[in-house]
């Protein structure tokens, strides 16, 4: 997997998670080593970098290279650039909280990470990828959303959203159900899967009969690897997370989910035109007349 280089990040940190999954066992080592020491690694020559890392200087060329980097100046110009910024931290990091810790401290914690966690998504976002989902879903027959848990919440959100432009889309939670419109998907159709970590079982099954049927598969996902984006014809992800970590940690990243959500579904309102907004308003109509005054 080679970063897109048309991506507007730069950031060497972000670059590296992203891919971390993908590398062969040397080039694993030197991006780790560059993680956990990057002020080491500002201070060092390439050979220097090599000696320390136990890898050799053509192993360090390859990962400079797979990352999008012209050469290893390219990649301390940028690593130098993370270490100065918020980018560098983990999410542990960024919140933290104990028994002793004030409501204004937690509401600081919970802006600070959902802060990091839109601006992580918006440097690493692929607007290729975006453009292309939003081609396929409004040329599709049928859209079909799918999330369990806290990604279905964010599938319904998705769903809501683009019924309402007049597209012609599905949503389910229920296993049995999804499973069953997945079955009668064909080409032409789109399955649109939410998965954080891209690893549900029921979501990969899913994503796997409709991909059999000829189908589309769009992801939404928090890892920029996972089994899920690995089948999907387009891949969509809201951190580059390595997806081995942090699994146990429960947090509020559908924050990073919905921000997608919506710069897909206003791209698909650019590209349908004044239809899509005369449908949206038709909706808001109709849900007006339930507000009380």
């Amino acid at each position: 997997m080679k970063i897109d280089t048309s991506n507007p990040s730069n950031s060497c940190i972000l670059r590296l998670q992203a891919v971390l999954d993908t590398l062969k066992p040397a080039e694993h080592r030197i991006a780790e080593y560059i993680l956990q020491y990057p002020q080491d690694v500002l201070s060092s020559t390439l050979n220097e970098l090599a000696v320390k890392s136990g890898c050799s200087y053509a192993t360090i060329n390859r990962l400079i290279n797979r990352i999008g980097y012209s050469g290893f100046k390219e990649l301390k110009r940028y690593l130098y650039q993370d270490t100065l910024v918020t980018n560098s931290l983990d999410f542990v990091d960024v919140i933290s909280f104990s028994q002793d810790t004030s409501t204004k401290e937690i509401c600081e914690n919970v802006y600070n990470l959902s802060s990091k966690v839109l601006e992580d998504s918006s440097n690493i976002i692929n607007t290729d990828s975006v453009d292309l989902a939003a081609n396929k879903i409004i040329s599709a027959k049928k859209v079909c959303v799918v999330g369990t848990g806290s990604s279905g919440i964010t599938a319904r959100y998705a769903y809501s959203r683009l019924f309402r432009i007049g597209i012609s889309c599905s949503y389910d939670e229920d296993t049995t159900l999804f499973n069953m419109h997945a079955s009668l998907l064909k080409k032409g159709d789109v399955l649109f899967a939410v998965s954080s970590s891209g690893r549900s079982a029921n979501i990969l099954n899913c994503a796997q009969t409709a991909k059999e049927n000829g189908a589309c598969i769009i992801s939404l996902c928090d890892y920029a690897v996972s089994p899920l984006s690995q089948i999907s014809d387009i891949s969509l992800f809201t951190t580059s997370r390595n997806a081995h970590l942090f699994m146990n940690i429960d947090m509020p990243l559908l924050i990073g989910q919905i921000f997608l959500i919506d710069a897909l579904h206003m791209c698909c309102c650019v590209k349908l035109g004044k239809n899509s907004s005369e449908l949206y308003s038709r909706t808001k109509k109709s849900a007006d007349l339930e507000k009380t005054r």
